[in-house]
C-alpha cells in the first residue's frame, strides 16, 4: 500500500503543512520499522485550536522476523572465519546490529557496505545456521516501546498535553499545548470507528 493511501493526514486550511505532516510520519514509521506493524493512519492536526490527533491500526497476528527472512548467509573465504550476511532489506539493520554486538562483540563485526555485514567467530560453521534463525523482530514490548517513540517523534513541539489509548489492534493518540478537551477525544474516536470500518477481513 502506497503512502498516500496508508496514511492521510488533515489539516484544514494548511495543505502543504499536512503534506509535510504525511512524509514527516512516513520517515519515522520508515525509520523505526514499524511499516509492517502498522496497517493505516490518519492523522487531524489544527495548530489554531491547538490539537494533533493520531490514530492507527496495528497489523494482527504478525510473525517474528528471522535473519533468514531479509538476508542470504554464506561463510566467507577459504581460510576466513567469517560468517557473511547479504541483506536484501535494508529496514532491520539497527535491530541486527544491537544482536550481533550483544553475541559477538563491536569488534567482530565489519559494516562497510550497506548490504553486507561481516561476522568474524571462530565457530563460523555452526554459527552460520544459528545466525539463519536468529529473531530479529518482534516481541510485542518492544513493538509497543516503538510506538511510543514514534508518537514522541511525530507530535507537535510543545503539545506535551497527552492522551492516548494502546491496544493490539489500534493507537489513539491526542496531544495538545492545553487540556485535552472531551470533543478532540469524540473526534477521535470517530476517526477510529472509521478506520475499523474499512479494516480488510484479512486484517
Amino acid at each position: 500500500m502506497e503512502d498516500d493511501e496508508k496514511i492521510i493526514v488533515e489539516a484544514p486550511g494548511e495543505e502543504v503543512g499536512a503534506e509535510v505532516y504525511m512524509r514527516v510520519i512516513s520517515d519515522v514509521l520508515s525509520d523505526l520499522a514499524l511499516g509492517r506493524v502498522i496497517e493505516k493512519v490518519r492523522v487531524y492536526v489544527d495548530v489554531t485550536e491547538p490539537v494533533f490527533i493520531f490514530v492507527a491500526l496495528r497489523h494482527i497476528g504478525i510473525a517474528s522476523v528471522h535473519l533468514k527472512d531479509f538476508a542470504d548467509l554464506e561463510i566467507g573465504d577459504y581460510g576466513k572465519h567469517q560468517v557473511l550476511i547479504k541483506l536484501n532489506k535494508e529496514a532491520y539493520i539497527p535491530q541486527l546490529l544491537e544482536k550481533l554486538w550483544e553475541r559477538y562483540g563491536r569488534g567482530n563485526i565489519t559494516h562497510e557496505e550497506r548490504t553486507l555485514i561481516v561476522v568474524e567467530t571462530p565457530d563460523y560453521m555452526d554459527e552460520v545456521d544459528i545466525l539463519s534463525e536468529m529473531i530479529i523482530d518482534e516481541k510485542a514490548g518492544e513493538i509497543s516501546d516503538r510506538i511510543v517513540d514514534a508518537m514522541l517523534r511525530i507530535i507537535p513541539e510543545g503539545f506535551r498535553v497527552r492522551y492516548h489509548q494502546m491496544t493490539k489492534q489500534y493507537i489513539l493518540f491526542v496531544a495538545s499545548e492545553d487540556a485535552i478537551k472531551q470533543e478532540w477525544k469524540d473526534r477521535a474516536q470517530t476517526m477510529l470507528g472509521t478506520l475499523l470500518g474499512g479494516v480488510s477481513s484479512n486484517a
